[in-house]
């Protein structure tokens, strides 16, 4: 439309023109003519132009009214600013409806720049962590949630793929999950769960699980030392009832003693991850204790580079490395080679223990940490297993950022990976 404007709008100037230079010429003053005409013509564009600044000032008032091209133009700019306030509407629209969504979510939802500044949160981050608007914006959120744990996961959270736990500003026996997702390249996304009521539960259920562990050991110790006593007696009707009751007795007894081990790695009040363990005198006394339960049956071989230590909890770390040799020994058949490095490489610090047994369904692999399962259980009760010992190393594992893979094939063996990051690595001058 405007540009059949143009195009009417020059041909009536070129029109008008032609006629000023006919009537100077017929005049006999033709330049005076056109420099009265063109002055004309610029003060009729300079009034429009005024008129349009004074229009687009003025939001409240209508289009003025005008002729040719600035009528069009008038008109144009008028249609477009209909467009433009329908649109304007409709983003305000499409915000109330956000708002109310967000503010309906029960968890907290902050989103954070690039310098981990608040520039959004919902009404759930205001009553949950006592927020307030406009006050808190642009302000960064380790100045508001100030826990020194959470500056260090904020700061570490786009590497790592993990959730944190922390108690709430407002009250300190209500427990708060925090996770991280990018939003976009400068923006990530701080959701907060009350998860109070979990957290209580799993408190409830590991003190359980301890106080019986407890509880249970006074008798079962009892048990055992009296069927260690029946044992001396030669009754060929007895006995074999005896070892039966005693093996039961030793399964028992290794259940206890994982639970509470498992129970211990979970509790939150752990020692300080900031030992610096000698790896490889670990594991040749490891290697002395998986000796006596293969009685001569495997092949024990390390293979470890000295001086390598590792920053961590050396109870914790030998309770894992424990579990992953006893394993190795106890489905390997005999005669069978186990092999363990321990190894700096270009990412990680690697723990691998690998070994000739039968090997672990493809299937079973993602299930290996779980509490209580079992690759085959009656071959498991069959080694004395309990299904622990897994869980135990995972937990053990991921209280130093590290990560357990398995890689099997039936009949070949299987080799367990603990890996570790380069932070946790000790030079030996250290």
């Amino acid at each position: 439309m405007i540009g059949r404007s143009w195009r009417r709008h020059g041909i009536r100037l070129f029109a008008a023109l032609a006629l000023l230079m006919l009537a100077g010429w017929l005049m006999g003053h033709t330049g005076v003519v056109l420099l009265v005409g063109l002055s004309g013509y610029l003060v009729w564009q300079l009034f429009n132009i005024g008129r349009l600044d004074q229009w687009l000032s003025d939001e409240q008032r209508s289009p003025p009214e005008s002729l040719g091209i600035w009528a069009d133009i008038f008109d144009q700019i008028h249609t477009l600013e209909k467009l433009n306030q329908r649109q304007l509407e409709q983003n305000r629209k499409i915000i109330r409806e956000f708002r109310s969504m967000t503010d309906a979510l029960p968890d907290a939802t902050l989103v954070l720049d690039e310098q981990d500044a608040i520039t959004w949160f919902n009404e759930a981050a205001r009553k949950l962590l006592a927020l307030k608007n406009p006050e808190d914006l642009g302000q960064p959120v380790t100045n508001l949630l100030r826990d020194p744990d959470l500056a260090d996961w904020i700061s570490a959270a786009s590497q790592l793929e993990s959730r944190f736990e922390m108690s709430s500003p407002l009250d300190v026996n209500v427990r708060l999950s925090v996770s991280a997702l990018r939003h976009r390249e400068d923006q990530r996304l701080l959701i907060l769960r009350d998860v109070t009521d979990l957290h209580n539960l799993e408190q409830v259920r590991r003190d359980f699980v301890a106080n019986v562990s407890h509880e249970l050991r006074t008798p079962l110790t009892v048990l055992t030392g009296y069927l260690e006593s029946l044992r001396g007696y030669d009754d060929v009707e007895l006995t074999p009832a005896i070892e039966r009751m005693q093996d039961q007795a030793m399964q028992m007894q290794a259940l206890l003693t994982d639970l509470l081990e498992l129970s211990r790695l979970q509790e939150s009040t752990q020692s300080p991850l900031d030992e610096p363990i000698d790896v490889c005198a670990m594991l040749l006394q490891l290697r002395e204790q998986a000796e006596e339960i293969s009685r001569g049956r495997h092949s024990i071989q390390i293979d470890c580079e000295r001086g390598l230590q590792l920053l961590g909890n050396r109870k914790d770390i030998e309770s894992a490395f424990r579990n992953l040799l006893s394993n190795a020994v106890k489905y390997t058949p005999a005669p069978g080679n186990i092999h363990i490095t321990w190894r700096r490489e270009p990412d990680a610090l690697v723990l691998r223990v690998s070994d000739t047994g039968l090997g672990i369904p493809s299937r079973s692999i993602p299930r290996l940490t779980e509490r209580f399962y079992r690759v085959g259980s009656d071959r498991a009760r069959q080694r004395g297993g309990t299904g622990l010992g897994l869980a135990i190393v995972k937990h053990a594992l991921n209280s130093h950022d590290a990560r357990l893979e398995v890689e099997s094939t039936l009949g070949e063996g299987s080799t367990f990976s603990c890996i570790f990051p380069l932070t946790r690595e000790v030079s030996s001058q250290a």
